[in-house]
């Protein structure tokens, strides 16, 4: 909020509401939206021990129980789930980037 541009909406006689709004909110959002992308990977990482702690039957448990017993299909098959919850993750985070400035642009 001490940034130029801040400033600069203040002295052009903007409400703080405006200013919050149209100038800070666009610029400190995408940092959140990116780091809730990157969160996807830690959040799947983190099921295989809420479920174990918990006994919740899930994907988790399966996968803590597959490389118990070296079962190399259903880890294979765990690891490809996981993976594709990352790429769609980060992939729903990169269009509400998109969204949430318009100075972005696709090429």
């Amino acid at each position: 909020l001490r940034q130029d541009f801040i400033r600069t909406a203040h002295a052009k006689g903007l409400s703080r509401a405006r200013v919050l709004m149209r100038h800070a909110l666009p610029n400190a959002i995408l940092p959140v939206i990116a780091m809730i992308g990157i969160d996807i990977g830690i959040f799947m990482g983190g099921i295989v021990i809420v479920e174990s702690v918990f006994g919740w039957p899930g994907i988790g448990q399966l996968a803590w129980q597959a490389i118990q017993r070296v079962d190399i299909p259903i880890i294979m098959g765990v690891t490809l789930v996981s993976a594709c919850a990352i790429v769609l993750g980060n992939l729903v985070a990169d269009i509400a980037t998109l969204f949430a400035d318009p100075r972005i642009k696709v090429r």
